[in-house]
């Protein structure tokens, strides 16, 4: 419980720093279009800004392009028709208006503003990597704060058909009805061909045949059954030939089941005649060997 709530205080920080950098990156890059598009003499309309709330990387890119085609900081505005004209001229070529003189310490202003906010998205964007990464190693550094075991412990410890106790569930050894035993194991293999590795899952026999772990089963009495043949399939009632009375009460402990645990015995499977099988990863006994189903499941 203890690491449930320091997860959960975890993501609420990470995510809270999140959207307040999403927000900083967002307000920096509209101040940057601003001040490094006046200190160009030029005038960004409001689509400008919308775009840099609703997508602001694109359009930050798209602006560093345009940008080089924008008039420049040594021309000059005239304050009648908006006329732009060279830093030497003194009358507007089209009204001929009095050209304001270059404002050097504005300029100036602009520029350094432009290059902080720049600064500011840069720095904003470290951060961002930065914290997606240390969130990322925590994840995967910390597993127990998000898996669970497959198998039912009781009181913490694990057991077998034969009442075996285990502190790690991967120990639990399984049995057939002829006396072999079975143990876990997973392997890391190489792909020469594809340039990965995987993980293979294994569950082998005393005398060192292995059973891929996805074919492995336990009957209903607890023993090892391997379905070489892939002739199981998922177990669904048959509501067919329920009354409305029946079905009502069938599906009203459906929904109440739902804040059950998930667990094995929630999917079973069956070979078509009605017995019914388990994954054996997941297979669960209590202590006196008995296999824990949802009928005698008395720890939940």
């Amino acid at each position: 419980m203890e690491n449930l709530a320091d997860m959960i205080f975890d993501s609420l920080l990470f995510y809270g720093v999140a959207v307040l950098l999403d927000v900083l990156m967002i307000v920096f890059t509209l101040l940057f279009l601003n001040f490094s598009a006046k200190y160009r003499c030029h005038k960004l309309n409001v689509g400008w800004y919308i775009c840099a709330v609703l997508a602001g990387p694109l359009t930050l890119i798209v602006f560093l392009i345009k940008r080089r085609t924008f008039p420049g900081p040594d021309v000059k505005k005239c304050p009648q028709c908006k006329k732009l004209s060279g830093e030497y001229e003194q009358l507007c070529p089209v009204c001929h208006s009095a050209l304001p003189a270059i404002n050097r310490e504005e300029k100036r202003r602009q520029k350094k503003l432009s290059r902080i906010f720049g600064i500011g998205i840069i720095t904003v964007y470290a951060l961002t990597v930065i914290l997606g990464a240390v969130f990322g190693y925590n994840l995967v550094s910390s597993p127990e704060l998000f898996e669970e075991d497959d198998r039912i412990s009781v009181n913490g410890v694990f057991y077998d058909k034969k009442g075996n106790s285990y502190e790690n569930e991967d120990d639990v050894i399984l049995y057939d009805e002829d006396g072999r035993v079975y143990t876990y194991l997973s392997e890391e293999l190489q792909d020469e061909s594809m340039y990965f590795s995987y993980e293979t899952q294994y569950y082998v026999r005393d005398d060192g045949e292995k059973y891929y772990a996805l074919d492995c089963y336990v009957t209903e009495d607890g023993w090892f059954y391997c379905d070489k043949g892939y002739m199981l399939e998922l177990y669904s009632e048959d509501t067919s030939e329920m009354t409305e009375e029946e079905l009502d009460k069938y599906y009203q402990e459906q929904m109440t089941a739902e804040a059950r645990e998930y667990r094995y015995y929630d999917y079973p499977y069956t070979d078509g005649t009605g017995t019914l099988y388990y994954s054996a990863y997941e297979a669960s006994w209590n202590e006196k060997g008995e296999l824990i189903t949802a009928e005698n499941d008395i720890y939940q």
